[in-house]
């Protein structure tokens, strides 16, 4: 397959209905919802690929590859996420708030959102030994550029650490909470040695890109089946 082949990276962030009171019901993806959307690229032959392989010239591709990621690291993912993806037989990349295994979303609680438990480590060990692969989110989900350099420098490089720490194997994949970056939050993930990094540049990525600057599809509850097949139809065409 050519450098420019376009590979949907698709960012899903909770799996379940919206609470009463949830600021962003958007980010919600109903059960029913998200196994049809497994059932849609299954039936139409795309084959799941982990993130780093989206940036190694050396791994060949699918004719039909996707990338399946979540951010947060959401209990709701284990309820719901996990065992759909297993019936299909696609991976996932979940990207983990390090500092906050088994807590909640302080994050979002902080500007009025509900509360929503997170993923314990283990919860995140059986999903790790079923397959899904697991990156990081920092520690506390703050917005990088506005911390101080070496507190955003911290925030990741840490957060990689915990990580590897605790499920003892290399954390190779970083997404910068809120999608916020800049070239200097850009040079400190390159330090920490993270092999990959998303955005939430809304496109399909290609290796031609940024390895650590890498676009996602974002899923959200209104996009019923027909829509979502026109998001990966849209952005397999488009240039970047």
């Amino acid at each position: 397959m050519s450098a420019e082949t376009p590979i949907p990276s698709l960012l899903y962030h909770k799996i379940g209905r919206p609470p009463r009171g949830a600021r962003v019901p958007g980010q919600y993806v109903s059960p029913g919802l998200f196994r049809r959307h497994l059932a849609y690229l299954k039936g139409h032959g795309y084959q799941g690929i982990s993130l780093p392989e989206v940036v190694r010239p050396d791994c060949p591709l699918p004719p039909l590859p996707v990338a399946i990621t979540f951010d947060d690291g959401y209990r709701c993912l284990y309820e719901e996420a996990f065992p759909a993806l297993a019936e299909v037989g696609f991976g996932a990349l979940v990207f983990l708030v390090a500092g906050a295994f088994g807590g909640a979303n302080t994050w979002e609680q902080a500007v009025g959102d509900v509360a929503e438990p997170l993923l314990d480590l283990g919860r995140i060990r059986e999903m790790q030994q079923a397959g899904i692969q697991f990156g990081s989110h920092t520690m506390g989900h703050p917005r990088l550029t506005e911390l101080p350099p070496d507190a955003a420098r911290r925030e990741i490089l840490e957060s990689r650490s915990r990580i590897e720490d605790l499920l003892q194997t290399p954390c190779r994949a970083f997404a910068y909470p809120y999608g916020d970056w800049d070239a200097p939050v850009r040079q400190f993930v390159a330090e920490a040695g993270y092999e990959v990094a998303c955005t939430t540049r809304r496109a399909a990525a290609r290796r031609t890109d940024d390895p650590l600057a890498l676009p996602r599809i974002n899923i959200r509850r209104y996009n019923v089946t027909a829509r979502f097949a026109h998001k990966l139809w849209r952005a397999r065409r488009a240039r970047p």
